[in-house]
């Protein structure tokens, strides 16, 4: 019988869709769940970071507890809701000083706050490796629920910012014998580590897009764009084609090949961005809202009938694998 580690995170998600109870406003296979089904509508997410999967070298205790509340409510944002309740269960090693403890709490209700939610503690335990859960709670009082099963066939395919950093990033701290895009010009590597370790929240555009009946459907872009590109494709029904890789500007000088632009910004992680789809009839609509709260976002592609995620380059269409950071194994496969 295999294990977790021969499975991949993508085979066991798919094993454990068998045992969650379906919704059906949200269906299967979402990050968020759906708790109340009529307005207000009321929504649930957990996330956990380990130290032995998830901690980054140098990252702070600070930094880490900010990060757990932000990568909790990405999926509840996604789905258009506003942040308004976060938990914790907190599981810590007995060496943790008490100050290290101080700052941990303190940016957990520093940055809950932040995002208009309330933090209500939750439980505690020790073990000899730190574990760091987050459970949120948001709500929609006006406005749809993006889900990822809802993009049709000529909807245009966006995201809310650019890939790639974060990929060189994790590149240059988990790979230091062996890096891939080394050197790295310092000023680059410095919003890398930025971005790794102080994400932020998309939740003004997430609340637009679900307000304003604009996506058809939403997913945030944690682990990877290719994934969640294909996660959308497959509860969608749609294919999608990629035709402009959104790639940070300052990378393409830095870059060598398309090959290694492709790379980067499709196979990475840890990008906090939100990708949706929205009808080219609201495209004119979508522009004007989000330049008036001065957000932006890019067009990438477009949804078609057809199966999987393509990139297109010089008239023709290569397939994009279902590759990104797997959990089980520790690496990006």
């Amino acid at each position: 019988m295999n294990n977790l580690e021969n499975l991949g995170e993508s085979s066991v998600i798919n094993l454990l869709q068998i045992y969650i109870d379906r919704s059906d406003l949200l269906g299967t296979n979402e990050d968020a769940y759906l708790y109340k089904n009529i307005l207000p509508y009321i929504l649930v997410n957990v996330d956990t970071m380990s130290r032995d999967s998830d901690f980054l070298p140098k990252q702070t205790w600070k930094q880490l507890g900010a990060k757990l509340v932000t990568i909790t409510f990405s999926d509840l944002v996604a789905k258009g809701a506003t942040p308004d309740l976060f938990l914790s269960s907190l599981v810590l090693e007995g060496s943790m000083k008490e100050d290290e403890l101080k700052e941990l709490v303190s940016a957990i209700q520093k940055t809950s706050h932040q995002y208009g939610a309330r933090y209500l503690g939750g439980d505690l335990g020790s073990s000899t490796e730190t574990v760091l859960t987050g459970v949120g709670l948001g709500s929609i009082k006006k406005g749809n629920i993006l889900t990822r099963r809802d993009a049709k066939k000529g909807d245009l395919v966006c995201v809310t910012g650019y890939f790639g950093l974060t990929t060189i990033g994790l590149d240059y701290l988990l790979s230091p014998m062996n890096r891939k895009y080394d050197p790295i010009p310092d000023e680059l590597l410095e919003l890398s580590m930025k971005l790794l370790h102080e994400p932020q929240l998309r939740l003004t555009e997430g609340l637009l897009l679900s307000k304003n009946s604009l996506a058809t459907s939403s997913i945030d872009s944690s682990d990877g764009l290719a994934i969640s590109l294909h996660w959308l494709s497959q509860a969608s029904n749609v294919g999608i084609i990629v035709n402009n890789l959104p790639i940070y500007p300052e990378l393409e000088s830095f870059l060598e090949s398309f090959d290694m632009i492709q790379d980067v910004s499709l196979f990475g992680g840890e990008e906090y961005e939100l990708i949706f789809t929205v009808p080219p009839s609201k495209l004119e609509k979508l522009k004007h809202i989000f330049r008036k709260h001065k957000c932006q976002f890019f067009i990438i592609g477009e949804c078609v009938d057809s199966k999987g995620v393509f990139v297109s380059q010089k008239e023709s269409l290569t397939p994009v694998p279902m590759k990104g950071w797997d959990t089980f194994r520790k690496e990006v496969l």
